[in-house]
């Protein structure tokens, strides 16, 4: 147990024995006030959904533009930044209009809209996506230009307690996931999910519930070169150890018959470092969360794998977008399996049936929309507001782009993610 949890059990304690002895009775208020007190945002938006990303819907007329073989949707100017990300690929059918859907950073205020010929040409237009689900390209930025750049997907990376369903210590990096999307011709998409950190030291699984898509909608799933999280140089993970998730396909069913991609059963396995040894003891280290040196810090290259999906032909695949995919990982508290998923998704039950719990402050995971995002060394707090709001601290503490302002107002500080203390973060 951390040393927050240690002082508010301590004082849980005294209190049912002070309050015992006085009127036999627990002070919930005087609780209440003490963990709000550890907590790292002592006052958080009571309306607050925790998205950093949102969803709209989009009509594109490509009529106008000849032998159109491809829609993109990016976060910048191609021409002009060749770091700008795809949000979205759809591919048109004539010159009729395409409805498709996007997920894109809130802070974003403007996107781009590219009509790709056969030849690769593009046609480029603006488009404000929170004023405008209408996209034609009469008035182009950019117009039949050859751009020779590669352009990468957007990504998502989530950020994980362990300690649920107890608060935990904020830092946000006991398992850290990237997550990518990009869409083929007819009915492939990619998944590419890269295991960044493992900052926590219990056993946790992971998976990926593609929400809205039913198992038996899906045809195949294969990964890149076949390759596993739980097969690493270290061999492959023990049946002994598959608590957390026991099925070894990649395509496993939820418990209301929705189709959940099977990412690791255990985070420390995945990391490919030898976790087991020849006795059969286990050492769980703290990984890519501390520069620091000692035999509770380890390090690894980051392991990534692409998951092929392939769905049957009549399946709506132009509705996926990132923020359809419920990222989650499952871990143990007394005796039973919890799945810890983001806000939008935390009232979910996919592979495990316990309830979820009410976030303590802060809720136990986050998706953040950027994809060079550096996430808090151990076991700095992601960030907080003092009550006073005067100033703010943690790893991204800085007043007008800070966590801590975010928190207790959603409508501020949407970018805070781009602007780290970097001495406090990893990466």
């Amino acid at each position: 147990m951390k040393d927050k949890k240690w002082k508010i059990l301590f004082a849980f304690c005294g209190m049912i024995i002070v309050f015992g002895c006085v009127r036999n009775q627990f002070d919930q208020q005087r609780y209440e006030e003490i963990v709000e007190e550890e907590s790292p945002t002592p006052k958080v938006d009571e309306n607050h959904d925790w998205m950093m990303s949102t969803t709209k819907t989009l009509v594109v007329d490509p009529s106008g533009i000849e032998n159109v073989k491809l829609i993109r949707i990016f976060t910048d100017n191609p021409a002009e930044n060749v770091s700008a990300e795809i949000v979205h690929d759809t591919y048109p059918s004539g010159d009729s209009k395409i409805v498709m859907n996007i997920s894109y950073p809130i802070r974003l205020q403007t996107l781009y809209a590219a009509a790709i010929d056969n030849e690769g040409y593009y046609t480029i237009v603006p488009f404000n996506p929170n004023s405008s689900g209408s996209i034609d390209f009469s008035n182009p930025i950019v117009k039949h230009q050859k751009i020779s750049n590669y352009f990468i997907p957007q990504t998502y990376v989530y950020l994980y307690e362990e300690e649920y369903p107890q608060p935990g210590d904020y830092d946000f990096n006991d398992v850290v996931l990237s997550v990518s999307m990009e869409r083929s011709e007819g009915q492939e998409v990619r998944f590419k999910i890269q295991l960044a950190a493992v900052g926590g030291v219990k056993q946790m699984g992971a998976a990926i519930r593609l929400a809205g898509y039913k198992y038996n909608e899906v045809e195949s799933v294969k990964t890149e070169d076949n390759a596993s999280f739980d097969i690493t140089g270290a061999g492959e993970l023990p049946d002994m150890y598959r608590t957390m998730i026991q099925d070894k396909s990649l395509l496993q069913q939820s418990m209301n018959g929705e189709a959940v991609l099977n990412l690791f059963a255990d985070a420390h396995w995945a990391t490919g470092d030898k976790i087991i040894s020849e006795n059969g003891s286990i050492t769980r280290k703290r990984y890519n969360v501390s520069y620091e040196k000692s035999e509770e810090y380890g390090k690894f290259f980051p392991r990534e794998i692409t998951y092929i999906v392939t769905f049957k032909n009549g399946v709506d695949v132009s509705s996926l977008t990132l923020d359809v995919l419920d990222a989650f990982i499952i871990e143990e508290y007394n005796g039973n399996k919890y799945e810890v998923h983001t806000h939008q998704y935390a009232k979910a039950k996919v592979l495990w049936p316990n309830p979820s719990s009410d976030p303590h402050n802060l809720p136990w995971a986050f998706c953040v929309p950027y994809d060079n995002f550096s996430w808090p060394r151990h076991p700095v707090a992601i960030g907080y507001q003092a009550k006073s709001k005067r100033y703010t601290n943690g790893a991204y503490p800085y007043l007008g782009n800070s966590f801590g302002e975010w928190a207790a107002d959603r409508t501020k500080s949407l970018d805070w993610y781009l602007y780290p203390d970097k001495d406090q973060v990893y990466k």
